[in-house]
């Protein structure tokens, strides 16, 4: 390799060192990510001590040089080498690290010539705040003759990856070996721009911007800047934070534009002020103030911060910031119509984009609380009105002033009261049990036959019409409300059974009973003509018993349309002696059976079934989406419930947020008792405890703190909204633990609405909704709840025969069948719930009331 200047070419021998090291030393295997260069040029200054070093010669970054040329002399022999030392100061101020290639420029001159035998060597050790050396790289110049002419010397140097850690320095260290017996005196040149002997070296992120953000007048961080302030608040502070692990005087220059939203430039290159750190520091800050007014544009600011270093390396980073200008809205929900009337229990959600930043409902008079909603005028929102799950208006607004906006909502009134005939188009004895009504988004309800009932516009179908306990709706059955709603015929039909002797003669006085789906729905006794008519039946294939004392008849039939159905049967006499043996065989029988199964029930009377038992009762358990209410007495078990199915849904997969009005810590600690222990899945961040208590501070407890008003439902949505966003699984399982409190002082309608937006955003998560409420709850309260969840679920304590006991029943289980006979509960110390299931032959579910058993026995 050519040296940078001089009569004669120089070979260049570079030589890799592999040292043994500390840990902290070992060469990295890693590329570097961003290499970042620094020059340390040799200077002479005043004298002092630095890791265990004493010397006046220094180099470091800066470029203060000297009014003449400095230069170092050294006497130099083929035995005595001439060895300059110059430190880096002051010492690292962070660490960082070193690598390849490292460069050192030297600049020489010689009493006389040293001939081609002269050998100059470059060394870089790492002194530790200790002292202790540590060589990092060397490489050599061979042939490198030095003159009495001032010549430059460039030596490159291969390099391992080093860690370099704070509070070392470096020490450049510089050896010129020469041939012959003769001394000479060898001058090192430094200190002046045109001849400064230097040492250039790569790190890896060694400086670099750490934050750019803007700050309000009291010095909170911000990205929004209200024109409703007062004129001494309305100042923009821009802050940066920078690191130079040389140290702070490394920073050659810390400038930033600013631009506002039309384009324009505010500030150009304008520097800002330090205002935390020193040049010994690693780290520091700098800031800049701007003032606005509040007739100045809203819209986004954008400002661009530029940093140098010594060495000319620049770095760059942007932010931006919001001016706006808040406007108050309201809003009143209406009915379309030629006669708009207000709509109570809309649902308002506002967007920004995809981001929704309120939610409210409509009243009696059709005003959605809250009111004035305060809007910035930097956005255009979308104002969306759902009802029941709908999408019944949307509507874009810009604000420019505060206004109150109409929405006209598409809703009509469906009577389902006069809707329903049978198949042949008559009117019916008596309204269907119950409708099943599907609704345009997907979801389903059960509907009042009786009822009239509001509806956004949309196509629905009729899915289920009960009628004896069958569906009997006919197939496909869709309307729009928009268009009203057509009379619907029914699949209920009538049929005539004639029963006839073999000579064909009317035959009276025998039963006739109908049979469908293995269950006998009616029966009579036919009269002098034999012919019996059932009215009103439900569709299906159903079995026509025929029967008397001595003999039956089946037939089937298909019952589809009005139909008859002829059955011949001729009675015959009986003898009293057989009818009589006949009775004692059945009884002697019978008593045999009663007596062993009452003996085997007092000796076993109860089976105990885990908490899955209830998913015999709810047919296969709880669904993706569903919300469930729990009621119960005080001291019933709800608490013992939520917390059981809060554990066993965590070890299930499925993430928890856990909302208590007791003191998370005793929920914690009650859980454990019964080895519920909950600490693996919050390390997990899986479970989240909420507290809901007044008295507590946020921070008290783990999980999402404490929510302070529990009484506010839009609070409440928001608590659940946070902890659905950090249980970002799908499946989340979302539980109230009691929400008497909540009940007995929220605003019905508004906690209503918490619980359907609450459901949407789960049902969409496919997870599931619990809320544990007191029986003892207000009535109003307790009827919206129930209207509005899936599923209902109640603990009794009641007393029979002088015992007192619990007993859990579904009371409701939206769009399926279930089995709502109570069952007697009892709480296990380790356990947790457990179902008694009485004990039969079969070990079949009966009723555990006293109640109910004597009914049994009557019966």
């Amino acid at each position: 390799m050519r040296r940078s200047s001089g009569p004669k070419g120089v070979f260049l021998i570079v030589l890799v060192f592999a040292i043994a090291v500390a840990p902290n030393q070992i060469p990295s295997a890693a590329a570097p990510s961003t290499q970042q260069p620094a020059t340390f040029f040799f200077h002479k200054q005043i004298t002092k001590t630095l890791n265990t070093i004493t010397t006046n010669l220094w180099a470091n970054t800066t470029k203060s040089w000297s009014a003449t040329n400095q230069n170092e002399q050294r006497t130099v022999s083929s035995s005595t080498p001439g060895i300059w030392h110059f430190y880096s100061q002051p010492a690292l101020a962070g660490n960082t690290t070193l690598t390849a290639p490292l460069t050192f420029v030297l600049y020489f001159s010689s009493s006389s010539g040293t001939g081609t035998g002269t050998v100059i060597t470059g060394n870089l050790n790492k002194i530790t705040s200790s002292g202790s050396v540590i060589s990092l790289a060397v490489g050599s110049l061979s042939s490198a003759p030095i003159s009495s002419t001032l010549t430059g010397y460039t030596i490159a140097i291969t390099s391992n990856t080093y860690q370099i850690e704070s509070g070392a320095i470096l020490d450049f260290a510089i050896t010129v070996n020469i041939p012959g017996s003769t001394s000479r005196t060898i001058s090192l040149y430094y200190d002046a721009p045109s001849n400064s002997s230097e040492v250039s070296i790569n790190f890896q992120q060694r400086v670099g911007i750490t934050s750019y953000s803007s700050f309000n007048e009291t010095g909170v961080q911000t990205g929004s800047f209200s024109r409703n302030w007062t004129a001494t608040s309305r100042q923009v502070t821009l802050r940066a934070s920078i690191f130079d692990a040389l140290g702070l005087y490394d920073l050659a220059s810390i400038r930033a534009n600013l631009t506002s939203p039309t384009g324009s430039l505010l500030l150009t290159n304008t520097p800002l002020i330090s205002v935390q750190g020193t040049d010994l520091d690693y780290a520091g800050t700098w800031s800049l103030n701007w003032t606005y007014s509040s007739n100045d544009p809203s819209g986004g600011y954008g400002s661009s911060l530029g940093a140098t270093d010594d060495g000319g390396l620049y770095m760059t980073t942007q932010l931006s910031y919001v001016v706006f200008a808040s406007w108050l809205l309201n809003l009143q929900a209406l009915s379309l119509g030629p006669n708009p009337v207000p709509v109570p229990g809309a649902s308002v959600t506002i967007f920004v984009g995809s981001a929704a930043i309120y939610n409210g409902a409509s009243d009696s008079s059709g005003s959605v609380s809250p009111q004035n909603i305060p809007l910035q005028d930097t956005a255009t929102y979308t104002i969306k009105t759902f009802w029941q799950g709908s999408l019944v208006n949307q509507t874009s607004f810009f604000p420019r002033s505060s206004l109150t906006i109409t929405l006209h909502l598409s809703i009509y009134q469906v009577d389902f009261s006069k809707v329903f005939q049978d198949g042949n188009g008559n009117p019916l004895p008596h309204p269907p049990s119950s409708i099943q009504l599907s609704y345009p988004n997907g979801t389903s309800a059960s509907l009042v036959p009786t009822g009239a009932y509001l509806l956004p516009g949309g196509t629905y179908s009729i899915s289920t019409v009960t009628w004896m306990g069958v569906s009997v709706a006919p197939s496909p059955n869709t309307f729009n409300p928009m268009n009203g709603l057509s009379p619907v015929s029914l699949q209920i039909y009538d049929l005539t059974v004639l029963v006839v002797a073999q000579d064909g003669g009317a035959t009276a006085g025998v039963t006739v009973s109908l049979t469908l789906a293995g269950e006998t729905i009616i029966q009579n006794t036919t009269g002098s003509n034999g012919i019996l008519v059932f009215r009103d039946l439900p569709k299906g294939q159903y079995v026509i018993v025929v029967s008397d004392q001595s003999q039956t008849v089946r037939s089937t039939v298909d019952l589809s349309q009005n139909a008859s159905s002829k059955i011949q049967f001729s009675p015959a006499p009986s003898s009293w002696v057989t009818q009589s043996l006949d009775w004692i065989l059945l009884g002697a029988a019978v008593g045999g059976l009663l007596g062993y199964g009452e003996f085997y029930r007092r000796k076993h009377p109860y089976k105990e079934e885990p908490l899955e038992y209830l998913n015999s009762l709810t047919s296969g358990g709880f669904h993706d989406g569903d919300v469930v209410l729990i009621e119960g007495d005080t001291g019933a078990g709800k608490t013992t419930i939520c917390e059981e199915l809060a554990y066993k849904s965590l070890q299930s997969g499925n993430p928890v947020a856990y909302l208590t009005y007791d003191k998370p810590e005793s929920t914690r600690q009650q859980m454990k008792a019964f080895h519920w222990d909950t600490f693996e899945y919050e390390q997990k961040q899986q479970f989240q405890l909420v507290g809901c208590e007044l008295t507590k501070t946020l921070g008290e407890e783990r999980g999402l703190g404490v929510l302070e008003n529990f009484y506010d439902t839009t609070a409440l949505d928001l608590t659940i909204s946070t902890a659905l966003f950090q249980l970002s699984n799908e499946k989340p399982v979302v539980l109230v633990d009691s929400a008497y409190q909540l009940v007995e002082r929220a605003r019905l309608n508004g906690l209503a609405n918490m619980v359907f937006d609450t459901s949407t955003r789960i049902k969409k998560m496919k997870g599931k909704f619990f809320i544990a409420v007191s029986k003892t709850d207000s009535k109003s309260g307790l009827a919206e709840l129930e209207a509005a969840v899936d599923s209902i679920i109640t603990l009794d304590t009641t007393t029979a025969e002088g015992q007192m006991f619990t007993q859990l029943t579904v009371k409701k289980m939206r769009g399926r069948k279930f089995d709502n006979r109570p069952v007697k509960i009892k709480i296990h110390p380790g356990r947790g719930m457990m179902f008694l299931v009485p004990k039969t032959a079969k070990h079949k579910h009966v009723p555990t009331t006293f109640e109910s058993l004597v009914k049994q026995g009557k019966s």
